[in-house]
């Protein structure tokens, strides 16, 4: 997996000098980096450890991935017709549901051990970033800052410990660019890739790369066989997926997002953190100005460029910046790589010190962020509190509060749910109808009803839109009777008791 050509010697003569205190310069800014991005991971353990046993949900999907893994706990499937209630959708793949199941069997309904996987396929990126930048002949002083680095990020940090399918895909993505470095069978790497497809359908950039790199470098037969794998054990996964979903599948991976596109949208999720990313995107930067001077591309750079086209998935506006953390760890390869190709000229330039010393700086600054449930979240305990004790069926926007508390999950994702409704895929009636008839003991939604007919500007923290039939319908029977700080769970609403008739005997 080498980057280029080999590292050139340094030149005797009056440039020497210069060069070996630049070189001196270079070890000492690695050294410091290796320093803070330890001290990076250290308090990236912190936050794990603060939140991984938080008892309700931190991310609107946590409870819709915890139910999906208890309906194959309970051998249900987790694809199962869309159209009425129950509205229970699953827009991921079924490798990352399945690998879930037996935790929720082996120790109950909970968030802390689905979590603790992610947290560990976070680590494991990280740990098969290092060993992809060792296989390339980097340095362990270059290996080991820009591999962990992954874990000290701002971005990283923040989804590590939140129970999403991203980090698990990652961690397969990586470990089949690792196998395909080896150089040796094709068959592995493809069926990593696919199944890190079958995980998150997104996760594209790197089985793309592998295929462009082969061809770039006149491996042809090799390509096409590298393609036909991929093709061959991709469609025979998606036949037995749609026989055993009933041919439902397909519908929950690829057509369970009529919501709109917004490049504006994407721009506001990137922007942020392509700024923080700066002393990798440089190293990156230099590691293409090297390659294109040779007119080669390596995989590294192969993999961050259509990693980079793949984060416009984060222009749709239920996505999440979590649609970032495989660029993320493209970055992290790629700027790794560039270090070390620019580092090794016989002339380095001295200004490039700035990539670990701007780096260290990035991960300081966060680092010095104390974990905290935000205030929005304070009050999820006790709502989840409250429908554990209510009596009856519960229709819950957050599902989380559904889930752990052993009621049927009516209502698996609101946010699909409601541009589902608006296309007319899924019919909205029958759960109006519900309302009507008083069917539930308990409704927990993210607002007033005043509130509930209103576009937030953030889609992901406040109510989605409810149809004005639902909300009507809301209003005639139900009333507000307990109000918590808690995204999608922050008004509780109770059926209006019938007013008694004055012909009534008295007890």
């Amino acid at each position: 997996m080498s980057s280029g050509a080999p590292a050139a010697k340094v030149s005797s003569g009056p440039e020497s000098g210069r060069a070996v205190k630049i070189r001196k310069l270079f070890r000492r800014a690695e050294i410091g980096l290796l320093i803070v991005v330890t001290l990076g991971c250290i308090a990236t353990l912190r936050y794990v450890a603060h939140f991984l046993p938080l008892h309700f949900s931190s991310n609107f999907e946590e409870g819709n991935i915890l139910n999906a893994a208890l309906r194959i706990v309970h051998g249900q499937t987790p694809y199962p017709a869309v159209g009425g209630p129950p509205y229970v959708v699953n827009p991921y793949g079924p490798v990352f549901y399945y690998a879930l199941a037996p935790l929720v069997k082996w120790f109950g309904v909970g968030f802390f051990w689905p979590r603790l996987l992610v947290v560990i396929s976070g680590f494991a990126s990280a740990f098969f970033l290092v060993l992809l930048l060792r296989r390339g002949k980097a340095p362990w002083l270059v290996a080991l800052p820009f591999g962990l680095s992954y874990l000290a990020l701002p971005l990283v940090r923040n989804w590590l410990f939140v129970l999403r399918v991203d980090l698990f895909a990652v961690v397969l993505v990586l470990a089949g660019l690792y196998v395909f470095c080896d150089g040796k069978r094709l068959f592995w790497p493809a069926m990593l890739f696919v199944a890190a497809l079958y995980a998150k359908v997104t996760v594209i950039a790197a089985p793309l790369a592998c295929f462009a790199y082969l061809i770039l470098a006149g491996k042809r037969r090799r390509a096409w066989r590298f393609a036909g794998w991929m093709t061959a054990l991709g469609l025979a996964g998606m036949g037995v997926f749609q026989y055993a979903t009933y041919g439902w599948g397909f519908f929950h991976l690829f057509l369970t997002h009529p919501d709109p596109y917004r490049f504006g949208h994407y721009l506001s999720t990137i922007g942020p953190f392509a700024l923080l990313d700066i002393p990798l995107l440089f190293a990156v930067a230099g590691l293409a100005v090297q390659e294109a001077r040779r007119k080669m591309f390596s995989l590294p750079l192969l993999y961050f460029l259509l990693a980079t086209v793949f984060t416009l998935t984060a222009g749709k506006m239920g996505s999440d910046a979590n649609h970032l953390l495989e660029w993320q760890a493209a970055m992290c390869l790629a700027a790794g790589f560039g270090y070390q190709e620019m580092r090794s000229l016989a002339r380095p330039d001295s200004a490039l010190a700035f990539i670990p010393v701007g780096l260290a700086l990035v991960i300081l600054v966060s680092a010095a962020r104390v974990p905290r449930v935000g205030p929005e979240n304070v009050g999820c305990p006790a709502a989840y509190r409250f429908v554990a004790d209510s009596p009856g069926q519960i229709l819950s926007q957050n599902p989380g509060a559904a889930v752990l508390s052993g009621k049927r999950v009516w209502l698996s994702n609101p946010f699909e749910y409601e541009f589902l409704g608006t296309s007319g895929t899924v019919d909205q009636q029958p759960l109006i109808r519900m309302v009507q008839r008083k069917f539930f003991g308990v409704i927990l939604l993210g607002g007033e009803p005043s509130q509930l007919l209103e576009r937030p500007l953030d889609t992901h923290t406040a109510s989605a839109i409810w149809p004005p039939q639902f909300v009507s319908a809301l209003t005639r029977n139900y009333r507000p009777v307990a109000r918590f700080a808690c995204v999608y769970a922050s008004v509780a609403y109770e059926p209006i008791p019938l007013p008694k008739s004055p012909l009534a005997p008295a007890h």
